[in-house]
């Protein structure tokens, strides 16, 4: 196994998503090559451009002064996008996946990308909730999956937090929290579980938010309003969901809880009702939904003010 000073190539499967592109930036700053792979060109093809042009691509970075545009030209060389999944991961050191949360089709996702890989390459997860050993029971090599869940943006937020399984061996357990380290990460180890400790805190939030919705106690712009005045928070729970397209992962994750955690994780009725009619994050980031929770309800945003 190369030791994590060594990795010169990785691989971001779902490269074309919001946390997959994150991801790459997070790695190609660090000197990395690094290969985005996704089945669709179109979804390639939006993952390329966030990282040149995205809200925090490496444009907006040398706008703000955090690196050169040389530096960011030196970035873009080391990027590349296939819908190739040979050519994306067969020189690849570390694979991360990043697909929508579902089990079967991420288990799919590793079954190939290890057919194809080098022997001595790491394979790391991004779901929020899914138990690691359950996706690992689906490679010839299981010790070598571990969990790296990132938060959004991912090449902006420090922590990531790492999920070990007992399928998984100490020594990748330990290169991965190395190799973050090296991306200029925080890693958090945690015991496998559903949801691992943030998805669960998070969800539980964002759940009684939308069942005080449910009951009127408070409208998606009331609750954004005090959860940003009262508490500081830079978004609102209902704009987290529009503006990072989260809903649908948050759905997936939260589903996920239910039947394996139980009925705390319930899926609140309102919940059901805005993702089955097809609102599930603003349209421009999730390509096929209608819009975000703003869009369902037809409310206006309240107007971001200058600090005092």
């Amino acid at each position: 196994m190369l030791g994590p000073e060594q990795v010169r190539r990785v691989a971001v499967i779902g490269g074309g998503g919001l946390m997959g592109h994150g991801i790459a930036l997070a790695c190609v700053q660090k000197g990395c090559e690094v290969t985005l792979v996704s089945r669709r060109r179109e979804t390639l093809d939006h993952g390329l451009a966030l990282i040149k042009d995205g809200p925090f691509g490496l444009a907006k970075g040398v706008k703000r002064g955090k690196l050169s545009a040389q530096e960011a030209e030196a970035c873009l060389g080391r990027v590349r996008g296939t819908t190739d999944y040979r050519e994306g991961v067969e020189q690849a050191d570390v694979v991360f996946e990043s697909i929508p949360e579902e089990v079967g089709p991420k288990q799919e996702c590793f079954r190939l990308v290890e057919s194809l890989a080098p022997p001595h390459a790491i394979f790391a997860s991004n779901t929020s909730s899914i138990l690691i050993a359950e996706l690992a029971g689906a490679l010839v090599r299981p010790a070598q999956l571990v969990g790296t869940h990132w938060f959004y943006p991912a090449n902006v937020m420090p922590l990531v937090e790492v999920a070990r399984s007992e399928l998984t061996s100490v020594e990748v357990r330990e290169f991965m929290v190395a190799f973050l380290a090296r991306l200029g990460k925080k890693a958090v180890v945690v015991r496998d579980s559903p949801g691992f400790f943030m998805t669960r805190f998070i969800n539980t939030y964002i759940a009684e938010a939308i069942r005080l919705v449910e009951l009127g106690v408070a409208g998606v712009r009331e609750v954004d309003e005090m959860v940003k005045a009262g508490l500081g928070w830079p978004m609102g729970i209902f704009e987290l969901l529009d503006d990072t397209a989260s809903f649908d992962s948050w759905y997936h994750a939260q589903r996920y809880l239910a039947e394996t955690c139980g009925e705390r994780y319930a899926i609140p009725p309102l919940a059901r009702k805005v993702f089955e009619a097809g609102y599930r994050g603003r349209s421009d980031l999730k390509p096929g939904s209608k819009g975000g929770w703003y869009d369902f309800f037809q409310e206006r945003r309240v107007a971001k003010t200058s600090s005092p």
